[in-house]
């Protein structure tokens, strides 16, 4: 007995997996807002005189290069948060606050986005992925409702996950279809902890038909198998405060910068 704690408690805490999902997204962001945007300037060039400055220069085949790997590195923070989504919906007291946290977050978190990503403080074309989040809740709380695997039950589930995978498309949600994928198989498998992790990777993989970035999602799987169930020491106005503020800091970094 005193072996198989020592072994549970070995592993990562949700503390120690959150940070994980926080380093995935800070590459993603920085590869993006700095790398993407400013160094190589995306957003006012076209693909070909990227190509053409690619063939010419070697500091902007690495700076390209780079750009690649880092968005490749965000997508493992799709599993990673979509598994601790999961595991807050089942363990908290009070559904109805939680929602309202996470779309607040995903709110607060807009303004921020759009100046990251593309300078403006209003784009129509894109949502941030927090939204996801608040999309799989919402998906998540029919799930438990409708738990019972009756044929009428399948049905509202199924039709639950469409409505869900339709919106987050329709509204241009970073990452959303991804999520809604994930969430649902996390939540299918929430009972097969041997296979769940298996079966998450190769629903990761299958998203790369939306993004051939998410080459990479099923690594992020692998803090995942190491979650050992504790809480830990966690803050949650650091958590939910860190994607806003990252977002600001590298916005702030690349007007400076550049």
């Amino acid at each position: 007995m005193e072996r198989l704690k020592q072994t549970q408690s070995s592993g990562i805490s949700r503390r120690g997996l959150r940070t994980w999902g926080m380093i995935f997204l800070a590459v993603g962001v920085l590869g993006r807002a700095i790398v993407q945007n400013r160094m190589l300037g995306l957003g006012s060039i076209s693909a070909q005189e990227l190509l053409e400055a690619m063939s010419t220069s070697s500091t902007t085949m690495i700076w390209a290069t780079a750009a690649l790997v880092m968005q490749a590195v965000e997508t493992c923070a799709v599993p990673v948060f979509c598994f601790l989504l999961v595991e807050g919906f089942q363990r908290t007291a009070n559904f109805g606050r939680y929602l309202l946290r996470v779309a607040g977050l995903a709110c607060l978190s807009e303004v921020p986005y759009n100046l990251a990503m593309g300078g403006t403080l209003l784009d129509l074309s894109s949502r941030n992925p927090v939204f996801a989040m608040a999309l799989c809740l919402a998906a998540l709380y029919f799930y438990r409702r409708y738990s019972e695997n009756s044929v009428a039950n399948i049905a509202i589930k199924t039709l639950v996950t469409l409505a869900a995978f339709l919106w987050a498309n329709m509204l241009g949600i970073e990452h959303g279809p991804t999520c809604v994928v994930v969430v649902g198989v996390l939540w299918a498998c929430r009972k097969l902890p041997t296979y769940r992790n298996f079966i998450g990777c190769a629903a990761a993989a299958v998203c790369c038909m939306f993004s051939m970035f998410y080459i990479a999602s099923p690594m992020g799987f692998l803090p995942v198998h190491f979650y050992q169930g504790e809480q830990g020491e966690e803050n949650r106005v650091v958590n939910y405060l860190f994607y806003p503020v990252l977002l600001l800091a590298v916005w702030l970094a690349g007007k400076l910068l550049m």
